[in-house]
């Protein structure tokens, strides 16, 4: 290749996969439609390839190379951005963006003690909190969208693509309304007959248990309901015979103690809870500090 694509050539060809056509592209980049099409035209001869499958109704849709070079050059815009954020930063212009995501447990336990601190040392860092089990934030992290992210990682079968810092290890019960027939049962086996309420996740604690805890799962008789929604499970346990699996630390903040009862289950293992950022690039200055508070609380708090 005699030329490398331009930076402008890569934002035609994101903003034309994004919009789907030429005309609505052109419009979100201020740019005549036949300037768009001649710098996609551009784009194309230096990669000598057909980026785009073009309709009579101006419909455009990605080529299996098109669609290969996007990600490419999403990941380079990405990164682009970033550099420039840091070097805003270092240049005191402004304090840049953070990014940070992490699943429920994160968000009623340390967040808002570290996020406080964060904001007073650093408050013109525009900071975005997306929340989430670790298997629906990884396409964030692995994309640069999200600079940093918490969730539990199965120690057998850690992510691909991500850097990974060990956090803390977090005790799992089982939970059940007060007044449950089967509040007091200790033997994990005996409740195998229960209706059950367990997160959607592919990964990471719940796809861990699912691994070490095989021979009870091909017991449990009813199939479980399965929701990415804390606020559903909790209701359903509370206001029906679903027993669940949940983060002992969870029950303090939502003082839940008068309303739910732990079982005396202790067969089953702790999360691992790590810190994950993405494995092409470097934790921008503001994800260090951010993870420097973090890990500090994270090692205070009774987990």
């Amino acid at each position: 290749m005699k030329y490398l694509p331009k930076l402008n050539q890569l934002q035609a060809l994101r903003q034309v996969a994004r919009s789907g056509s030429i005309r609505s592209a052109a419009r979100e980049l201020g740019q005549s439609q036949p300037a768009l099409s001649r710098t996609l035209r551009e784009l194309e001869q230096i990669l000598g390839t057909q980026l785009f499958l073009r309709s009579s109704k101006e419909g455009v849709a990605l080529t299996e190379a098109g669609i290969a070079f996007l990600q490419r050059a999403e990941w380079v815009l990405e990164e682009l951005r970033r550099a420039a954020d840091e070097v805003e930063q270092i240049n005191h212009v402004t304090h840049g963006r953070l990014t940070v995501g992490f699943s429920s447990l994160i968000a009623l336990t340390v967040f808002p003690q570290v996020a406080e601190g964060f904001k007073q040392a650093l408050p013109q860092v525009q900071m975005t909190v997306k929340e989430g089990q670790l298997s629906s934030l990884l396409p964030g992290v692995r994309s640069g969208e999200i600079d940093l992210a918490i969730g539990s990682v199965d120690p057998m079968h850690p992510p691909e693509g991500v850097m990974l810092e060990p956090l803390f290890t977090a005790p799992f019960c089982v939970i059940a309304r007060k007044g449950h027939p089967l509040a007091h049962e200790s033997d994990l086996l005996a409740l195998r007959k229960a209706r059950w309420l367990l997160p959607v996740s592919p990964m990471g604690y719940y796809q861990q248990l699912q691994n070490e805890l095989i021979h009870f799962y091909r017991q449990v008789s009813i199939t479980p309901l399965r929701t990415d929604s804390v606020i559903v499970g909790l209701q359903m346990v509370l206001e029906s015979d679903y027993l669940t699996i949940v983060a002992r630390a969870m029950n303090q903040p939502l003082q839940l103690g008068e309303k739910l009862v732990t079982l005396p289950v202790s067969t089953l293992p702790a999360a691992q809870y790590c810190a994950v950022w993405s494995q092409k690039s470097a934790l921008t200055a503001n994800a260090r500090l951010f993870l420097n508070r973090l890990r500090s609380a994270c090692q205070r708090y009774a987990w």
